[in-house]
């Protein structure tokens, strides 16, 4: 049955993997020497091609190239259900309110960078997709002049309410909102995931959704420590309630760590202990993105006929927009090409 259900979904996606953007023309664009120039090469990728045609270019600030650059997302998830039967539609649904955060990320940080100017982003499609799967009115949300602002735009909806939450300490900075809403979405995906997926496609959701919930943890436990000096109590506050191959002992081992050496000690002391060998708390990032990486790949090896097509997929497209974002900001400041391809590697 699930041969049957997916085959026709199984093929359309590996079409438009066919789209994602290779190494090799990663290592092209990194050798690029302008923001104008790599939109311009951009624009003759046919999965950016729709978002950039009638733009011009040399004339796009940073905010909104990475908008359009991010509208790619959306169109992505437009064409994968339009595709979808009703099963796979009802997952789709779920999965969408990851993009409703993306979308209230974006927001946040321009109110956080009063540098960014928002009059030219362009949200038509936003709009179109946002119409269909959400509550929420994009250009509406883009109008917040200030965080409480937007917060009083949500206050119907549960993002409105776990904002508010954040915010009433009087100390929240962009990086407590960010956690606040990822926290709420893998709270959320795993109650339905668990409500509404059968046992095959459940199993997918649970192992890639668990060890992100995981991997996210592990960076916000040492960035909180190291950057931020939190409290024990001020962290646990926001980390996922997920505890997927970590025990509770071991969260509690990791967020008490008195120095980063301990922290090292305890997470090679976990089931992550193999990938963390010689690795320092500044290689943590790229380990988890690769641990990200080898799950999607096997649960597409072993359920290639499940919802595993889909959940891969929009894995790597988001993973492909991040790394076209963080090329354009390396160009943008002028790093070396050498330098922007390790920072991809």
């Amino acid at each position: 049955m699930s041969l049957f259900r997916y085959s026709g979904l199984s093929t359309k996606v590996k079409a438009m993997k066919g789209r994602l953007l290779s190494p090799e023309q990663f290592r092209e664009m990194s050798d690029l020497h302008s923001v104008p120039e790599v939109l311009s090469y951009l624009k003759k990728m046919p999965s950016y091609e729709k978002v950039l045609a009638d733009k011009d270019e040399a004339h796009l600030h940073r905010g909104a190239a990475e908008a359009l650059v991010k509208q790619s997302l959306y169109y992505d998830f437009g064409k994968l259900y339009r595709f979808a039967d009703l099963e796979q539609r009802v997952f789709l649904e779920d999965y969408f309110m990851r993009y409703e955060v993306i979308f209230l990320k974006n927001v946040l940080r321009y109110l956080f960078d009063s540098n960014e100017d928002r009059a030219d982003i362009d949200l038509s499609a936003y709009q179109a997709v946002f119409e269909r799967h959400s509550e929420m009115d994009p250009n509406v949300l883009m109008q917040a002049e200030s965080v409480e602002g937007l917060i009083g735009l949500l206050q119907e909806t549960i993002y409105g309410k776990t904002l508010e939450m954040v915010g009433r300490s009087g100390k929240a900075n962009l990086f407590d909102y960010e956690s606040a809403l990822d926290m709420l979405f893998f709270k959320q995906l795993w109650l339905d995931a668990r409500k509404h997926l059968k046992k095959a496609d459940l199993q997918v959701i649970q192992r890639s959704a668990g060890l992100e919930a995981d991997t996210l943890n592990i960076q916000w436990i040492h960035r909180a420590g190291k950057y931020y000096h939190m409290a024990p109590a001020d962290i646990y506050e926001f980390l996922i309630p997920i505890h997927y191959r970590l025990s509770t002992s071991q969260v509690k081992q990791l967020v008490e760590a008195e120095s980063a050496k301990d922290f090292m000690d305890v997470l090679q002391g976990t089931v992550y202990g193999r990938d963390m060998q010689e690795a320092g708390t500044a290689q943590l990032e790229g380990i988890c993105g690769r641990l990200m990486d080898k799950v999607h790949a096997l649960n597409l090896r072993t359920q290639p006929y499940s919802v595993a097509c889909l959940d891969t997929y929009l894995y790597q497209k988001e993973q492909e927009v991040n790394k076209v974002i963080k090329v354009i900001e390396c160009v943008r400041y002028g790093l070396a090409a050498e330098r922007i391809k390790e920072y991809l590697a």
